[in-house]
């Protein structure tokens, strides 16, 4: 009997021991699969790029969009609405008849968890112009900077976003519903890339807004287009259901635009950092 009570002790101490260790450990085991979840949340493959025409060869790097979005300019200055990326080895330019196909090692889900019903962000260079008036003797805004709602460096013509799951055969998103590669929102390093901005908003909603406004209206987003993958259609028109694809394909069929990340959305669980 002396023995079983002692065997008795023997798991209860070493149940506290494993229930305390994991108490500890887990909040770092949590934080390490999110810090391995985000890194293999970008494109990680360039598969094909046509420069297009009307671009600068010194912006023909496509491994420019692989990783993260840019978050330090050439100068060092931190990216955000007002001063999107702009460096050689921060964005690769498409013009028209060009084209961009990436690949991402970790699929991206078509999840009815993804935050705000999108699936993944497309970043480029598109920036929030400031419209105060600027000082001519101390080079400075004059007040606080803030935009009218306006941008520059967006791609005014037409793109074509298409999803695959094996890389060769591609589904286009539906060009009433897909945004311009290209477009709003400016990047903001300050968010979240994948946290994509709510449904709904559009660049009118920042009339007025100085930073600070930009970045609550962002609600946690470091901007970027976002993308639904159910916009998926076939060469008809008809809905497709994907469930997971790998690759990204951007077709710019006029004008021109500059891609500096693609991100895949998180879930709501991730939403803790």
């Amino acid at each position: 009997m002396k023995s079983v009570r002692l065997l008795t002790l023997a798991v209860a101490v070493f149940a506290s021991i494993v229930s305390n260790l994991h108490a500890a450990e887990f909040g770092e085991l949590l934080e390490a699969k999110l810090a391995a979840w985000r890194a293999g949340g970008f494109a990680g493959k360039v598969v094909s790029y046509q420069p297009g025409s009307g671009t600068s060869p010194r912006f023909h790097d496509p491994t420019a969009a692989l990783g993260a979005p840019t978050e330090n300019n050439p100068f060092g200055e931190a990216t955000d609405p007002f001063n999107p990326p702009y460096g050689t080895n921060h964005i690769v330019s498409i013009g028209a008849t060009g084209s961009l196909v990436l690949r991402f090692d970790r699929p991206i889900l078509n999840h009815p968890r993804n935050l705000h019903g999108f699936d993944f962000i497309l970043f480029g260079n598109t920036g929030f112009i400031i419209t105060n008036e600027f000082d001519p003797v101390t080079f400075d805004w004059i007040g606080t900077p803030a935009t009218d709602g306006s941008t520059f460096g967006a791609n005014d013509g037409v793109t074509r976003v298409s999803v695959s799951y094996d890389g060769r055969r591609f589904f286009t998103l539906r060009p009433d519903r897909a945004p311009v590669a290209d477009g709003p929102f400016p990047t903001d390093a300050a968010g979240d890339p994948h946290i994509p901005t709510l449904r709904g908003l559009t660049p009118e909603d920042f009339a007025g807004a100085t930073l600070d406004d930009i970045r609550t209206l962002y609600s946690g987003s470091a901007g970027g287009t976002p993308y639904d993958i159910s916009w998926a259609v076939d060469g008809r028109g008809r809905r497709v259901f994907l469930p997971i694809i790998r690759f990204v394909r951007i077709d710019v069929l006029s004008g021109k635009s500059e891609i500096d990340a693609v991100s895949a959305v998180a879930r709501r669980p991730f939403l803790h950092r």
